[in-house]
């Protein structure tokens, strides 16, 4: 491990000097969405660092290759006279990021893993007291070696499932998808969309690059109101990632209109091949018989297909109208580590108990 060398970024002037390494090392990598994008997370550690939050990003060289990176931060968390301090990923739990990873050059995960793990234990092993990684791949080579070195230096992790991400892959036309379908699904999609047409003019609309600013706007009414999203953040965030991308087609916004007034709106997030439903905003009071959702959904799965998408992404929710539509999924897992000091072990035993209690009285 002599030639690889682990360097802390920690502050977002230091991190701007490593936006063009930071993606192309992650489309070298297994763990290339868009949620890892240099983009997306520095728009994120904008909007929800604060004064308890600090980064802590790990980038792994080997010789003046940049062959790994950790997209962390460090919170410092207080329970009453008690304080301590946990490693997360950047991107959650605020904005519900999916598919967080350490990012590798394919090749180097156990490399890079190791790396990590000495850099934590034995150089800076007073800088945290817990380890808690939320929503990692199940197929994350690095959790894989990570965890197994772990268990190899006689260490104990917590390991439970994550979040499940229903996907749709696409077929090259839309009459092969919808002949895939059940059915009930395809009748039931047919049906609402033949009543939905008998109330007036319908259109569905997507809006791209300059013209996001006002279908935002829209969308956040459609909502039920700018405020709900400026509470969370979200507009400012959504913001700040528009602003710094090159990519048009990077958010896509499509509105379904009747008679000219919008009663639904997806947000979706486009990365290379993928088509991710981000947020979805409904009017729940237009004509009850029908969902309206469910149509723009359906509506939104055709214009990807003949536009040469091939994956259409629900991202993480278990919503039952997202299990009408998918035929695959990906998993994910958590992995929770504490160092031997007593207020982050109470923390995690605490959790621990709850789990347990849920158990019992099931």
């Amino acid at each position: 491990m002599n030639n690889y060398k682990v360097a802390v970024i920690d502050s977002l002037k230091g991190w701007e000097k490593l936006s063009k390494p930071w993606n192309e090392l992650l489309q070298k990598s297994n763990s290339n969405t868009i949620f890892l994008t240099y983009e997306w997370l520095f728009s994120w550690a904008e909007t929800f660092l604060t004064e308890n939050r600090k980064l802590f990003i790990l980038s792994v060289f080997q010789g003046d290759e940049l062959i790994g990176i950790a997209p962390w931060y460090i919170e410092h968390v207080s329970l009453s006279v008690f304080s301590f301090k946990k490693i997360e990923f950047l991107g959650t739990p605020d904005a519900g990021s999916d598919y967080l990873d350490v990012f590798v050059k394919k090749g180097k995960e156990k490399d890079v893993a190791h790396s990590i793990y000495d850099f934590l234990f034995k150089e800076v092993p007073s800088k945290w007291d817990c380890l808690m990684l939320h929503d990692v791949p199940c197929n994350s080579l690095f959790l894989l070696h990570f965890s197994d070195r772990i268990e190899e230096e006689g260490k104990y992790a917590e390991i439970h499932r994550g979040s499940f991400c229903p996907i749709t892959l696409l077929p090259g036309k839309d009459n092969d998808f919808f002949s895939r379908l059940s059915s009930n699904r395809r009748e039931q999609f047919n049906r609402h969309l033949k009543i939905l047409n008998k109330e007036g003019k319908i259109k569905h609309d997507s809006f791209y690059g300059k013209d996001n600013k006002k279908a935002l706007n829209e969308f956040f009414f459609l909502y039920g109101g700018k405020e709900t999203y400026s509470e969370k953040n979200l507009d400012f965030l959504l913001e700040k990632y528009l602003s710094r991308c090159e990519e048009k087609y990077s958010v896509q916004i499509d509105l379904l209109s009747c008679n000219d007034k919008y009663i639904a709106g997806l947000l979706h997030l486009r990365y290379q091949n993928t088509l991710s439903m981000y947020l979805m905003a409904v009017d729940k009071s237009f004509n009850p018989k029908i969902s309206i959702g469910n149509i723009l959904v359906g509506l939104c799965i055709i214009r990807a297909i003949n536009e040469g998408i091939s994956t259409y992404d629900f991202l993480k929710g278990n919503e039952h109208y997202k299990f009408h539509w998918a035929n695959d999924g990906r998993s994910s897992i958590n992995l929770f580590f504490c160092q031997r000091k007593l207020i982050p072990v109470l923390f995690l035993l605490k959790n621990f108990f709850k789990y347990t209690a849920k158990v019992i009285l099931r």
